[in-house]
């Protein structure tokens, strides 16, 4: 009965302080996602701020008028991601019987 109950106690021991490891390494990785956080926070300020930065010393007259001193000839950048796309010309239903060359044919049955 005494050997039951001291390998009951050391197994609860064991389980507690196992429980205990568990708890600390939980407080240790929510420290480790709040510091990365803050320091994604810092970046993402360090980056509005240049940008400001930018933003105050390059002005769009400016940037022509360097453009224009260098004497070359630049275009835009095709594709921009900022621009929309310009607008497609509206496909316009034809008559029947009128074959529409771009259109998909369509076959009915097996």
């Amino acid at each position: 009965m005494f050997g039951k109950s001291i390998a009951i106690l050391l197994g609860l021991g064991i389980m507690s302080i196992a429980l205990l490891a568990l708890r600390q390494k939980r407080y240790e990785v929510a420290a480790k996602i709040s510091r990365t956080h803050w320091r994604l926070i810092e970046q993402q300020r360090d980056v509005m701020r240049f940008r400001a930065e930018v933003a105050s010393q390059v002005r769009p007259d400016a940037i022509r008028t360097a453009l224009e001193s260098m004497k070359l000839q630049w275009r835009a950048i095709p594709h921009r991601l900022d621009m929309p796309a310009p607008p497609t010309q509206p496909r316009l239903a034809t008559k029947p019987g009128v074959k529409d060359p771009d259109a998909i044919p369509v076959e009915f049955g097996g």
